[in-house]
């Protein structure tokens, strides 16, 4: 019975001037985000709940309030995030929809796939700009092959934050996300091998680190 699925894509963040660094969200405390959200620090940070920005005062009074920050794929305010050379790979059974999702909203799918054990190059996106940073999430949606004999029916979403991903590089990532194969696996079940595939992601500023891979971060940007 069949394979592991994945889809890959490359994404890429244009103009990457003014982008602060975002350590983890228990990082310093509010003393260290008031000093983060300062000289346009905010346009790059977005509260682990979602929230954006307008300001710097309303960055700090976030924190102070116990707020958090983000982690992951930012795209700072103004800029465009490129989602491009996607592709279904590893002759994937079962059907899914890739896209993306926008400071923890709807998800926007991209394509979709029937069931059927095939690769298939996909459309992209241009995502942006806005005037906040915004958290950029991928997902992956397995809803099984729909047939009893080979898994049935599931109803999982994978994201590139998740278990079921897996980052490597930097500038650009790899991001991989592995299917449910056959409705075996799911969303909250670590694969024994996570990804399949790649997904390279150019990251919006220096420093981020993308929770699917611990050991990856960002390489400063170049005049950021």
């Amino acid at each position: 019975m069949g394979r592991f699925g994945h889809f890959a894509a490359l994404l890429a963040i244009a103009a990457l001037f003014g982008a602060t660094p975002v350590a983890g969200a228990e990082t310093g405390g509010n003393a260290w985000a008031a000093d983060a959200c300062q000289q346009a620090g905010y346009l790059a940070m977005v509260g682990s709940d979602g929230t954006t920005f307008d300001n710097v005062g309303a960055c700090v009074s976030y924190a102070a309030q116990g707020g958090t920050f983000a982690t992951g794929i930012i795209i700072p305010a103004g800029q465009v995030a490129t989602l491009s050379n996607a592709a279904w790979a590893l002759t994937p059974c079962d059907r899914l929809t890739y896209g993306y999702q926008l400071n923890l909203g709807a998800l926007v799918p991209l394509a979709s796939k029937p069931a059927g054990c095939f690769d298939a190059a996909l459309p992209g996106a241009t995502i942006g700009p806005f005037p906040t940073a915004t958290l950029l999430r991928i997902f992956l949606t397995d809803t099984g092959t729909g047939i009893p004999e080979s898994g049935g029916t599931c109803d999982y979403t994978f994201f590139s934050d998740g278990v079921h991903a897996l980052v490597t590089g930097t500038n650009p990532y790899t991001v991989d996300i592995r299917d449910s194969f056959f409705c075996e696996l799911e969303a909250a079940a670590e694969p024994t091998r996570r990804g399949g595939g790649a997904a390279a992601v150019v990251c919006p500023a220096a420093g981020h680190p993308l929770p699917a891979s611990p050991n990856a971060r960002c390489a400063p940007v170049p005049g950021g």
